[in-house]
């Protein structure tokens, strides 16, 4: 292979990577994902990292804890539908590529159709004045810590008693 050679199929190699840099980029800014309620009256937006981005409620929407746990649910929906696309975005990057079964690993699973809704969870507020609850304790026993090798005087020294980290 001659140098022009080699320097021709290199180039070649960086526009293709520059391509599919490009396309993951283009693909991986348009991976959010909306959820909607049956009714239409509540809509939730993500952003492809699975933030948060937009909350829109009808005035037909429920109130209290109905509304929030319909929220909830949209919300994990919506974030499961924006990690699978984010998996998606890194396709031209290669489907068996380390960098997808990272990503392909932290999609949540999906949200059960026409069960019930799970209760909304509950908080119970501690007293201050109350002692902490004791931590558990250990199952194993602390092993003990080796015995240092001590020199005797018979071993060689290779570097004297010159150290120059010694302060005089």
């Amino acid at each position: 292979m001659t140098p022009e050679d080699w320097l021709a199929n290199f180039e070649s190699k960086i526009a293709d990577v520059q391509a599919k840099a490009a396309e993951f980029q283009e693909n991986l800014e348009t991976a959010g994902a909306t959820e909607s309620s049956k009714d239409g009256s509540i809509r939730v937006t993500v952003a492809p990292n699975g933030a948060l981005s937009d909350l829109r409620l009808a005035d037909s929407a429920r109130s209290g804890p109905a509304l929030a746990q319909e929220i909830l649910k949209l919300a994990r929906k919506a974030q499961r539908a924006a990690a699978v696309h984010v998996a998606e975005a890194f396709a031209p990057l290669g489907a068996d590529s380390e960098a997808m079964r990272m990503v392909t690993g932290y999609i949540p699973p999906e949200e059960p159709e026409g069960e019930p809704d799970a209760p909304a969870p509950t908080y119970r507020f501690i007293d201050e004045t109350e002692p902490p609850p004791a931590p558990p304790r250990p199952t194993q026993q602390p092993q003990p810590r080796p015995r240092r090798h001590r020199r005797s005087d018979d071993e060689d020294d290779d570097f004297g008693d010159n150290s120059y980290l010694r302060r005089d």
